[in-house]
């Protein structure tokens, strides 16, 4: 997790900088969803580019995240619904920014999870688990994202929720209908 000070000091900095350098700042684009650093569990590194063109269901987690022990299961036995060319499942760990992922092999085998895990880098983590608190940013697990096959969001849910394998499901077949109608798709199977 970042430093309070740290994050607090930077747009001190930006500030500093920009009177120092003459012209504008050159404006940087922003990362896409399949252009950020991940890596598999031996330490490889990857992206999320394989799942372009699908439904993705992100669910990020760490080990150390009570909630994430109940809500990951369940949001990825949702995986076993829909077909793996329209809707693919993908846990990102949150361990990486905590330095903590020597405990996801024991974690991951008490899960028992079937679907795809990476470890997500500090920007990754960031940009999708983390939230304005006061004194600076925070990670917020459990969060699961649904994004296009373009990558951009359709949803956000943050947090463990009572309903939340229903909700999401019921969710999911709408977004499968909408996207793949008229494309000689199979229907969605959500759990009933």
């Amino acid at each position: 997790m970042a430093n309070p000070c740290r994050v607090r000091a930077f747009p001190m900095l930006v500030l500093a900088l920009s009177l120092a350098l003459p012209g504008p700042l050159p404006v940087a684009e922003e990362v896409g969803l399949y252009d950020y650093a991940l890596s598999d569990l031996e330490g490889e590194g990857t992206n999320l580019g394989s799942y372009k063109g699908r439904i993705l269901v992100a669910e990020f987690f760490a080990t150390w995240c009570p909630p994430c022990r109940k809500d990951l299961p369940e949001v990825a036995s949702l995986q076993e619904s829909y077909p793996s060319d329209q809707v693919a499942f993908v846990a990102i760990s949150a361990d990486g920014v905590s330095r903590t992922t020597h405990r996801l092999p024991a974690f991951l085998k008490e899960m028992g999870l079937k679907i795809p895990v990476l470890v997500g880098g500090e920007i990754l983590v960031d940009r999708y688990a983390g939230v304005e608190q006061r004194g600076g940013r925070e990670i917020s697990l459990p969060q699961t994202y649904v994004f296009s096959g373009e990558g951009e969001i359709l949803m956000r849910l943050v947090g463990d929720q009572k309903s939340k394998r229903k909700w999401l499901a019921g969710e999911l077949d709408r977004i499968v209908k909408e996207t793949f109608s008229g494309k000689n798709a199979p229907a969605a199977r959500g759990p009933s």
